[in-house]
């Protein structure tokens, strides 16, 4: 299996998830290059474990693919996957195993490890319809990570934190909780990314906080995040992709706000930039976005 198949089968997974966990599994059995672990044990974890709803099939599965190798600092992910499967799956024994594994390829600074491990397991929780659970856990490691002060893992939590965000926001409903999860996830994402990031990681977290506000259905806070983003690249330098997934969200809140006319506008201005891309990846990924927030 290689990353250009990992990329079609994440295409696949939600349609056709009893196909792709076979495909993994026989993936797993001929064996798989160290670099590709990481990847692998992600897409299992999430087909098997939250799209099937078969954690102990999880686990069998990814531990099929990590258990003849050693682990190092750029695979200790995949066991952190491994553990995640295995505590869902009900084997403690086996979960508490793993992380020591994972914590040790991971190298002398256990603290990004450990608070990464937490929110992925967040995630998994809240794929499976768990995120009364998710978020008791994700405050918890939150108040350890602020606790912390500078010496926080704060790329780790960073990513985590923008990862299950947009994970709820692309959710087709979400319930109360994970409504409270997602504002949550968003503003630790733009906190962390803040004390660690780039201009570019402030315009992209104030587009996360956009999209947060407008399927909560505030459009003049996402209006308020969308233009701070343009302000920060407009006063930085160029991303156009950016900026044009910026002015989506933004057209979106206007036509949540009633203002069909500008949203029309802004959108003709998103359109026209992404019309103008070569890649057709990107291009898909648009139409997608554009399909599902604009709704044409």
């Amino acid at each position: 299996m290689t990353d250009a198949r990992f990329s079609e089968t994440w295409d696949r997974h939600a349609d056709q998830p009893d196909a792709v966990a076979e495909e993994l599994e026989a993936a797993a059995a001929s064996g798989l290059a160290m670099p590709l672990l990481p990847e692998f044990a992600r897409i299992a974890a999430h087909t098997v474990g939250e799209h099937l709803g078969d954690w102990p099939r999880a686990a069998r599965l990814i531990s099929t693919a990590v258990q003849p190798r050693r682990p190092d600092a750029e695979t200790a992910k995949a066991w952190a996957h491994l553990w995640v499967s295995q505590s869902l799956a009900g084997d403690p024994a086996a979960a508490a195993s793993t992380e020591l594994t994972y914590l040790a390829a991971a190298g002398a600074d256990v603290w990004p490890a450990l608070l990464e491990a937490r929110f992925l397991l967040v995630a998994a929780l809240v794929g499976t319809g768990r995120a009364a659970e998710a978020a008791a856990i994700y405050l918890a490691a939150l108040a350890l990570a602020r606790g912390l002060g500078d010496a926080a893992p704060h790329r780790a939590i960073a990513v985590a934190s923008n990862n299950l965000a947009s994970e709820l926001v692309e959710a087709p409903q979400r319930t109360p909780d994970e409504a409270a999860l997602m504002r949550l996830a968003a503003e630790a994402a733009r906190e962390f990314w803040l004390k660690c990031g780039t201009w570019l990681h402030d315009e992209r977290s104030l587009y996360l906080l956009a999209l947060v506000a407008n399927v909560l259905s505030e459009p003049v806070e996402a209006i308020g995040h969308a233009d701070a983003g343009l302000a920060v690249i407009a006063a930085n330098g160029a991303a156009p992709i950016d900026e044009t997934f910026l002015r989506l969200a933004r057209a979106h809140a206007l036509k949540l706000a009633g203002d069909d006319g500008a949203s029309a506008a802004e959108l003709a201005i998103s359109d026209a930039a992404a019309g103008a891309w070569e890649n057709p990846g990107l291009k898909s990924w648009y139409a997608e976005q554009r399909a599902r927030t604009i709704g044409i």
